[in-house]
């Protein structure tokens, strides 16, 4: 009896993580590779002895997924570059938190972001925001739950989301992160517009690319630029206070500074100015005016 017991249980076992496996490979058919090469890059970090992050979340979930992940191995440039800005974000995420520990933190197109389990306090409130076939897969993924997590489905674009952060009284943070370059100037104008608005006195983290690289894309190491093209670039995040009168840039700094030995030849070449200003994106600090 218990050994047919047993024998259904494992049969059960195998069959739901059969199941499970067929249900991701039929949702990532349909994801964009932008979302799994900042995952993968995140694992492919954690392995290293010098690691700059450490995500075990994105070692697991690599090897759960059924993709060939291969494929990006001589991605380097991108591996690095993921790293460094993950390892920036979560330095700049953890000193705000730290000034402020009841912060609200939201997450704008988050994909498989998992930076909310590296640096929680365990007081912050953190909202992921991504579209909704990007949201289902995350949940499936990594099944979060707790009365400080939330994860909405929506455009960044739609305003709709905005009324379902609770943030009263306390202070906002919102990251962007591999995301604004895939957006038209139009629509990060009408994004900030909605920030401004809606988050009087918060302050932003955003990824920027600078021009020379948007019109360089096709040279991209890992992203097909045919079917996610790169369309918004500035130079500096200073540009960015034209597309909104509440908006104040405070701080940037590039991917190379600070980490030049993992670039190899472009950490050499990036103690040239121009190198160091236009080939490479940046961590720009923005601020919205209170009211």
């Amino acid at each position: 009896m218990n050994k047919h017991h047993n024998m259904l249980i494992g049969v059960e076992i195998l069959y739901q993580l059969f199941i499970r496996r067929a249900f991701m490979k039929t949702k990532l058919s349909g994801v964009a590779e932008t979302l799994l090469i900042p995952l993968w890059a995140r694992a492919e970090e954690t392995k290293r002895s010098d690691a700059l992050i450490r995500d075990d979340f994105a070692v697991r979930l690599v090897e759960q997924i059924d993709y060939d992940f291969a494929k990006f191995a001589r991605a380097k440039h991108s591996q690095t570059g993921v790293a460094v800005r993950s390892y920036i974000l979560d330095h700049e995420a953890k000193a705000f938190i730290e000034k402020h520990p009841d912060a609200v933190c939201i997450n704008l197109a988050c994909g498989l972001d998992t930076r909310f389990y590296r640096i929680d306090n365990g007081q912050i409130n953190w909202y992921n925001l991504d579209l909704p076939d990007v949201m289902e897969l995350r949940q499936n993924l990594l099944a979060e739950e707790g009365a400080r997590i939330h994860n909405l489905a929506a455009s960044v674009f739609d305003s709709g989301w905005i009324e379902k952060i609770e943030h009263e009284g306390r202070p906002v943070l919102i990251l962007l992160e591999g995301a604004a370059m895939y957006f038209s100037e139009e629509e990060m104008r009408s994004l900030f517009a909605m920030l401004a608005e809606a988050f009087a006195d918060a302050s932003m983290f955003i990824e920027i690319m600078p021009p020379f690289l948007i019109s360089q894309q096709k040279r991209h190491d890992s992203v097909d630029t045919q079917k996610a093209p790169f369309q918004w670039g500035v130079k500096s995040g200073k540009e960015i206070e034209n597309l909104h009168p509440a908006i104040a840039f405070l701080k940037e700094r590039t991917l190379y500074e600070g980490f030049r030995s993992r670039w190899g030849l472009f950490g050499l070449l990036s103690v040239i100015p121009w190198w160091n200003k236009n080939c490479n994106d940046k961590i720009a600090c923005l601020h919205f005016a209170g009211r």
